[in-house]
């Protein structure tokens, strides 16, 4: 599958007291019209200009329906082609330096990696606080596939940057090989997972599974040049042998409804191997509602 992921990490300095640890989340709020100045500049409602068609902004967050009605049937409304990783803030945050945000661009979504630091530029406290603080970008680097780092570099005429590193999703998902029958899952921030229209308070590790294959395939699908191969429906079946061993994972309500979801650990045993390239994915692209903005971040060992 030809796509391409590219993982940026800015640097950021906090100044004041952030009393809430969940005040980056509130980036979800600022950072869409920040983008469309950065990329668009116009005032008007997405579509209502004449130039909607050729619109930089309008891939990135119209999630726009496959023209093919199969794919759109398989997979509904694209997840948007972004995902940040945000930090939770200690309690009590003042002048907290080298707190670091990363971004993930999917696909297309990484022509548009300049507009994306042209906006996180642009941010400001008023945009993502409550007055007590102010934020400051440091710095922006691109990081490799095996954790290099490189600061970024503009182009004199038109600001892009030069150096970015892409990650192929084959090398991605591959993780270097292996696979085995266990693994500790770590959710790093609050896991929001529904089903059937209800959100769910305790973890369950079928629906995840599916819902990490679920997001993974839609975004390759609608933002790559073609489908996974995979048999879906046979890894549904496949997600209901995975087991949960040994669990510390509860639901989280420190940071209030608007934050709420399930944090902690798990040991899962089973056949793990078919999901691990969706997981090795997953965990750049996140899992459940929310996951573009920070939601729904997790770790593997």
């Amino acid at each position: 599958m030809d796509l391409n992921l590219v993982h940026l990490c800015f640097s950021l300095t906090i100044d004041g007291f952030a009393r809430d640890r969940f005040a980056l989340f509130a980036l979800r709020r600022s950072f869409p019209s920040a983008l469309k100045r950065a990329t668009c500049g116009r005032l008007l409602l997405c579509g209502e200009c004449r130039d909607s068609l050729a619109c930089p902004w309008f891939p990135l967050f119209g999630q726009p329906l496959s023209s093919d009605p199969e794919a759109v049937r398989r997979h509904q409304k694209p997840p948007l082609p972004f995902i940040f990783d945000l930090p939770l803030l200690p309690e009590g945050a003042h002048h907290c330096r080298d707190l670091e945000v990363g971004l993930t661009l999917v696909g297309s979504a990484t022509a548009s990696a300049g507009a994306f630091v042209a906006a996180m530029r642009e941010l400001s406290a008023a945009d993502l606080g409550d007055g007590s603080f102010t934020l400051s970008l440091d710095g922006v680097v691109s990081r490799g596939l095996f954790g290099e780092r490189l600061p970024l570099e503009f182009a004199r005429q038109s600001g892009a940057p030069k150096n970015l590193q892409l990650l192929p999703l084959s090398d991605v998902a591959s993780g270097g090989g292996g696979g085995g029958e266990r693994l500790t899952l770590s959710l790093v921030t609050p896991l929001r997972l529904f089903h059937e229209g209800k959100g769910l308070r305790s973890f369950d590790c079928s629906l995840f599974l599916r819902g990490v294959v679920r997001r993974v395939s839609s975004l390759v699908a609608a933002y790559g040049d073609g489908e996974m191969a995979d048999d879906f429906r046979w890894l549904a079946h496949q997600s209901r042998e995975v087991r949960v061993t040994e669990s510390r994972i509860r639901f989280d309500l420190s940071g209030g409804m608007t934050a709420a979801g399930m944090m902690g650990e798990a040991l899962l045993e089973g056949e793990l191997e078919p999901f691990l390239p969706y997981l090795r994915l997953g965990e750049y692209l996140h899992a459940g509602k929310g996951g573009s903005w920070g939601f729904g971040r997790f770790q593997l060992r």
